[in-house]
């Protein structure tokens, strides 16, 4: 329960649930349920039907709610869907919203958003999903509850997210749209998305293929929900979604900011578990102002900035300067962004899959052997003259540039790391600017398991090669 105090200030799962209570109350959870000598009631979580009978007593208990939870299905963690539920309800509040209808994107075969608006709120809810045997859980949990006035679940048979809602009702409003997209791309990245350095997951594992993996992942879902937003900013107000890695929320934020997009952002906090909420609008709401976001405390990390030196014949400007930093990231096989520029600032979000920046001492070697010749350069000058000792100058630049190139690979894609849906080793953003007639260079870390020392690395790896990288702007 270590993030339990960062739960949305109104979470009942703040505290945690009564347990003893639960044992006498239902008889399914005395089945599943363990008392020991001094009377403490404890489950196993890493039993699959240990949760489905704990979230289906408490959707009972806590709400009135009667679910049926497919054995072949997600099982929803309660405490998590309320932060969302709750973050919703400060959404609509602070734009002091009437007769609310929302949407949920992916319902699942629980639709446990719906469920919970409708009961808490009485708001009109309308829920999506494409999977047929999710769809009629879904229909069956409405029913079952009497919500079909207030709950309307409907199969999407398309690829969109939200179009194919306005192709046969154009005048379609929503209040609010919300998701739980999928989190992987494939099953390989499923497996191998849980680092090795964090202990091991307390809840079993639940959830169908289909719940849990999406092309692209969860980065190109909201993606696209992003995309299909723009041709319906009149027809919702506020466009939210749920976000499983930190690393995709930076992206996304980004993404935003690129377009001018006003967002917000929240952190849902709950036991060892951490999401994120994305929220943004086309409307006159400055939602970061009306909700600020909501983060635990954390470190901040602090941006490091370095003095680009000049290099002989070479532009000191920053349209230069940015050319060459890409080249560099390019040699390093490190996926780059340009998200602004301006006449004296540009900024670059950069993303690295592997280390290919440490252990570059040999490559050092050779270059300081190619800059050593000055006696050979001498004697060509004396002999061919300055037309001779320009060209072997040339080619010895070249020679240097190249060799810190050995390792490229084809970059036509700048941002493929993320496309295909692959972990970070480290994640960060560059800003190359001018102060005072000096180029600057400054970097910060966003994400990535090779933390702040990679940063420093790569920087250390810039300054170490500044000088040998040759770039032409036309």
């Amino acid at each position: 329960m270590a993030l339990n105090k960062f739960m949305h200030p109104r979470n009942i799962y703040k505290t945690p649930p009564d347990f003893s209570k639960l044992y006498k109350t239902y008889e399914e959870f005395s089945s599943i349920a363990k008392m020991d000598i001094t009377g403490k009631i404890t489950i196993d979580f890493k039993d699959t039907r240990a949760l489905r009978i704990l979230t289906k007593c408490l959707l009972k208990s806590d709400f009135g709610l009667n679910v049926v939870i497919p054995e072949n299905r997600l099982v929803p963690t309660l405490p998590l869907r309320l932060n969302y539920v709750l973050w919703i309800e400060d959404l609509m509040m602070s734009i002091q919203k009437t007769n609310i209808t929302g949407l949920d994107i992916g319902t699942g075969a629980c639709a446990i958003y719906p469920l919970l608006i409708a009961t808490k709120n009485k708001w009109s809810m309308v829920a999506t999903e494409k999977d047929d045997e999710s769809l009629e859980k879904a229909r069956e949990n409405v029913e079952i509850n009497s919500l079909k006035d207030l709950i309307k679940v409907q199969k999407n048979t398309t690829s969109s997210l939200i179009e194919h809602l306005f192709l046969a009702e154009t005048d379609l409003k929503f209040d609010f749209c919300m998701c739980n997209p999928p989190f992987y791309s494939n099953i390989q990245d499923l497996w191998e998305s849980r680092s090795p350095a964090r202990p091991p997951p307390k809840n079993g594992f639940t959830g169908a293929p289909q719940e849990l993996i999406t092309e692209g992942g969860e980065l190109e879902f909201c993606r696209r929900l992003i995309n299909e937003s723009e041709n319906y900013r009149n027809s919702i107000s506020i466009f939210t979604t749920m976000i499983g890695h930190k690393y995709n929320m930076k992206e996304l934020v980004l993404d935003l900011k690129a377009k001018g997009i006003k967002y917000t952002t929240t952190e849902f906090c709950q036991g060892r578990v951490t999401r994120w909420g994305l929220a943004w609008t086309y409307q006159e709401y400055d939602l970061h102002s009306l909700v600020p976001p909501r983060h635990k405390d954390k470190k901040k990390h602090v941006p490091i900035t370095c003095v680009l030196p000049t290099v002989q014949d070479q532009s000191y400007e920053v349209e230069n300067v940015t050319e060459k930093i890409k080249t560099i990231f390019s040699c390093l096989n490190i996926d780059y962004d340009q998200m602004t520029k301006k006449r004296n600032e540009v900024i670059i979000n950069f993303v690295g899959l592997n280390n290919t920046w440490s252990n570059q001492r040999r490559k050092r070697r050779l270059l300081k052997r190619l800059a050593e010749p000055e006696i050979k350069k001498q004697k060509l000058e004396y002999q061919d003259g300055n037309e001779r000792t320009s060209e072997v100058s040339q080619t010895q630049t070249e020679e240097k540039s190249n060799l810190l190139c050995e390792t490229k690979s084809d970059n036509g894609n700048e941002h493929s790391a993320l496309v295909n849906g692959g972990k970070p080793i480290i994640q960060g953003i560059i800003k190359i600017y001018k102060k005072q007639n000096k180029l600057i260079l400054e970097m910060e870390y966003l994400d990535g398991s090779a933390g702040k020392d990679g940063i420093h690395q790569i920087l250390q790896y810039i300054k170490n090669n500044w000088k040998y990288m040759i770039v032409l702007i036309k």
